[in-house]
């Protein structure tokens, strides 16, 4: 929690920080465009306007194939979506200033996907989907890629199980497939509503009696040659 939510009401009404400080903050994050303009009215210091700021490589070269292939699957996934997480370190931005609170930008980017022939799916990932530009007056912050992947549902539902997979940046450059095993019992739903699964790499890391009732989600990325 930021020093801001702490401040009582009373006391925010005698500081002229009251416009950053006490009025409550959007969390959405909006449809980004290549070329999207910053928000008029966005303050640099201001959590929610971040990614307002930001702006899309509008001609990126560094493209990644993945592929996506589900085996033993307890049943159907009828809701998926997929999704590459970017961050700018050592660039940073005033989250408050009367704390003096910073924060390094980092933005994530929806990608569209397809169903091949096989079942298998696929999308498309790029190093520099991002623009590397001096967003807050301190010199170029230099995107770099964190980690990309597919979720998996079976209908969409808020109380079903989210199976989650994703590889890191380093794991992409390898293009070497990677596998994750999930237990078939967290479908399509755990007795959490809600619940979230990243799954194991080995089969060992699940109770013996769990071994022969598992799935495997197995991501395999490719450089696409520009």
């Amino acid at each position: 929690m930021s020093f801001k939510h702490r401040l009582p009401f009373a006391l925010c009404l005698s500081l002229t920080l009251w416009a950053t400080g006490c009025q409550p903050q959007s969390t959405t994050e909006p449809t980004m465009t290549p070329d999207a303009p910053a928000s008029p009215g966005a303050g640099k210091n201001d959590k929610s306007a971040q990614p307002h700021l930001y702006r899309l490589n509008p001609t990126p070269r560094q493209g990644y194939e993945l592929v996506l292939t589900i085996q033993d699957a307890p049943g159907p996934f009828k809701k998926m979506g997929w999704s590459a997480l970017y961050q700018a370190k050592g660039c940073n931005y005033v989250v408050n200033d009367f704390a003096g609170v910073r924060g390094e930008p980092e933005h994530t980017v929806v990608l569209p996907f397809t169903e091949r022939p096989d079942g298998s799916f696929a999308a498309t990932v790029y190093l520099d989907a991002m623009l590397d530009e001096d967003y807050y007056g301190n010199g170029v912050c230099q995107w770099t890629l964190t980690s990309v992947g597919p979720w998996v549902m079976a209908t969409g539902s808020p109380a079903e199980t989210l199976f989650d997979t994703d590889l890191s940046s380093e794991q992409l450059l390898a293009e070497q497939p990677v596998q994750l095993f999930y237990w078939k019992g967290y479908y399509p739903q755990s007795k959490v509503d809600g619940f979230k699964t990243w799954g194991n790499s080995t089969r060992e890391q699940f109770a013996p009696e769990a071994r022969d009732n598992l799935f495997s989600m197995t991501l395999t990325p490719k450089k696409v040659q520009p």
